[in-house]
């Protein structure tokens, strides 16, 4: 069965949470499904929290009411059809974009969030991702960064522009190159791989995730039992005390579902 724990805090200054966390596990034909999902308001931009929660709302409908029908369309003969979802997935994402920047319109203001997002069935996932959320696949053997940043750091730092050294002083290294509800024409980046029980992904913000890593985010979950919700709730607020701790002032959230879903015909994934 999947394990879940989630935790949020609008953290030391900040007077709103901008953040908007959703998790969904449902039984399906081919085991169980799980979904999770962390979107962050823009900061800089107003109301970053409708924005969220709008996206984390409408992907949470998408599963409960949209998804059984498109499982029931999906055949058995085959593996869990990530292709059709990875389609689904772009189009809600183009609709939100165009959703919130219309209301932006209209009431005269600018709103965005960014968007990370996990499926996981079979022992396969897909990840859609807009901005500079990050998601971390944990398992005995490391821990490693699945996602990609979509920030002007990180740009730099594939054409070269700059070098590591050089990305500790750069003064615009969080700022995000997409957002839903500020694009033309937005363009999410999906992802797949593969799974097995012992794997944890772990969802964080940036404000969760930039002092943690400096103590190595992987510390707090490395010895935590994955069946334990209760421990991995704990090590989710661990994180959160670390940044409050050494300075951050963002808001906070940090996301950890397990990999050990029950299949088609058996209790786990493999």
């Amino acid at each position: 069965m999947a394990y879940i724990a989630a935790c949020t805090d609008k953290g030391a200054k900040r007077r709103t949470n901008q953040d908007a966390c959703c998790v969904q596990v449902a039984e399906t034909p081919f085991g169980e499904l799980l979904m999770a999902i962390v979107c962050d308001g823009v900061g800089g931009l107003a109301a970053g929290e409708l924005a969220s929660s709008t996206v984390a709302y409408r992907f949470a409908q998408w599963f409960n009411e949209e998804l059984p029908v498109l499982v029931d369309s999906m055949s058995l003969a085959e593996p869990f059809n990530f292709d059709m979802v990875e389609m689904v997935w772009g189009v809600l994402l183009a609709n939100l974009n165009d959703i919130i920047q219309a209301y932006g319109t209209t009431n005269g203001t600018r709103l965005g969030t960014t968007f990370t997002g996990i499926l996981v069935c079979e022992g396969s996932y897909l990840v859609g991702h807009v901005g500079d959320c990050r998601l971390y696949q944990i398992s005995p053997r490391g821990m490693r960064q699945v996602s990609e940043d979509q920030t002007l750091l990180q740009r730099k730092l594939a054409a070269g522009e700059l070098t590591p050294e050089q990305a500790k002083s750069f003064r615009q290294g969080h700022v995000i190159l997409q957002s839903v509800g500020t694009e033309g024409m937005l363009r999410p980046v999906f992802s797949r791989g593969t799974c097995v029980p012992d794997d944890l992904f772990v969802i964080c913000c940036d404000g969760a995730y930039r002092k943690a890593e400096e103590a190595g985010l992987d510390s707090f979950f490395r010895d935590v039992d994955h069946h334990d919700e209760e421990a991995l709730g704990r090590a989710c607020r661990a994180v959160l005390q670390y940044d409050l701790s050494h300075g951050e002032t963002d808001n906070l959230t940090v996301v950890c579902v397990s990999a050990d879903l029950k299949g088609r015909g058996g209790p786990s994934t493999e």
